[in-house]
């Protein structure tokens, strides 16, 4: 009895993975880039239907409106006031009552003011936002860019599929963005996204050797999050040592440190060193004459807490881990383009390059570099696959 049951659920079972092959087969790469489109398309529904508040909105709107007054008091009032306006009661008590650092920022419009030098770099960023202000407000500009980011980063990596037929693995992609903290970068107020989407342009467009266009995009990255430089860097020495696209990278390599070094002299940015502690040590209320000395004893303690925290909190390194173990075990290296192979070894290596110069734990940081890694491996595995078989 119990066999012909067994038996019998085995027939069922197989008649309907035969039905469903039969059905999967001729449209898996229209199910796999339905499936991709479908997940960026409800990650931008529900950070418009339920938007996030982080508390660097208020410095990011400060930033934007910094022009239209030269009354420290004024922007201060005006910046908290459009907050206010388009958050709930809750998510501005958090934002203004939640711990001593902003309560102090709420109060001490000098204190808060001492602080947008941390914002005013993210030029392109502030940027766009003032171009879409007029037409939605300083606040809903900044969530725009976030929408529109989600969008533009599904666009691309449809087109990388779609261009090196592997849009059969859109379910894979989902996964590799699950994994990356996608969901979470669009929900913020930051420019994440933003610099994600030109890093996996100027990824698909050095692949494809358009070198001008990646490096206007490496150029539009960098104008986005100027730490994009480290990457910018790295690229540059990897693309001068084994050729391809070495001019162009090259430019763009000493066009971005040129506008960095113009930067950071006039952006009021406090610097490498003070940035590092705010951000692993203490926030301080006010970086008026606040200036620590440089220890060794606690840069190494800045590692140690941010790889801790990493490890117990977030998922990059695991990510990273897993890639390279792919990379390691089912992938050739000499059977790899050599442009796929570069960009590959660059990534990996501003990855870690990054970590030395400035421990981020949060695994948004390193988004685009496991988007850009997991594509190149993904399709690099696709055609070895398909020229063995």
């Amino acid at each position: 009895m119990s066999n012909s049951v067994q038996r019998s659920l085995e027939g069922t079972f197989l008649t309907v993975y035969h039905v469903i092959c039969r059905i999967y087969r001729p449209l898996r790469s229209w199910l796999g880039a339905g499936i991709l489109a479908l997940f960026v398309l409800m990650t931008a529904a529900v950070i418009h239907i339920f938007p996030v508040s982080n508390w660097d909105m208020l410095a990011y709107t400060a930033a934007i409106i910094e022009p239209e007054t030269d009354n420290i008091g004024t922007l201060h009032a005006q910046t908290y006031a459009l907050v206010r306006e388009n958050i709930s009661d809750g998510e501005y008590t958090t934002l203004t009552e939640d711990r001593p650092y902003r309560i102090h920022q709420a109060k001490d419009a000098d204190a808060f003011h001492t602080m947008l030098g941390f914002y005013r770099l993210k030029v392109l960023y502030v940027e766009t936002a003032r171009l879409l202000a007029p037409f939605t407000g300083p606040v809903e500009a900044l969530r725009l860019i976030s929408i529109l980011s989600v969008v533009a980063v599904g666009g691309v990596l449809l087109a990388w599929m779609g261009r090196t037929g592997t849009l059969v693995y859109g379910p894979v992609v989902v996964a590799m963005l699950m994994l990356s903290s996608f969901g979470y970068a669009a929900q913020l107020i930051s420019p994440d996204l933003y610099a994600t989407f030109f890093l996996l342009l100027a990824a698909l467009f050095y692949v494809e050797r358009l070198d001008i266009p990646a490096a206007l995009c490496l150029i539009g990255a960098f104008l986005v999050r100027p730490d994009h430089l480290a990457f910018i860097g790295v690229f540059f020495v990897f693309a001068a040592i084994y050729g391809p696209g070495r001019w162009s990278i090259t430019g763009c390599f000493a066009a971005c440190l040129a506008i960095y070094l113009w930067l950071t002299r006039g952006s009021d940015h406090p610097g490498w060193w003070i940035h590092m502690w705010f951000t692993h040590i203490e926030y301080v209320p006010t970086l008026e004459g606040f200036d620590p000395p440089f220890s060794v004893g606690t840069y190494v303690e800045m590692l140690l807490r941010s790889t801790v925290r990493a490890l117990m909190g977030f998922t990059w390194i695991a990510v990273l881990f897993a890639l390279a173990m792919f990379f390691a075990r089912c992938i050739s290296p000499g059977k790899m383009d050599q442009r796929s192979l570069v960009l590959l070894y660059a990534v990996f290596t501003s990855i870690c390059a990054k970590y030395l110069v400035f421990p981020h734990y949060e695994t948004r940081f390193y988004l685009p570099y496991l988007l850009i890694m997991g594509m190149i491996l993904l399709v690099s595995w696709h055609r070895q696959q398909t020229s063995d078989a």
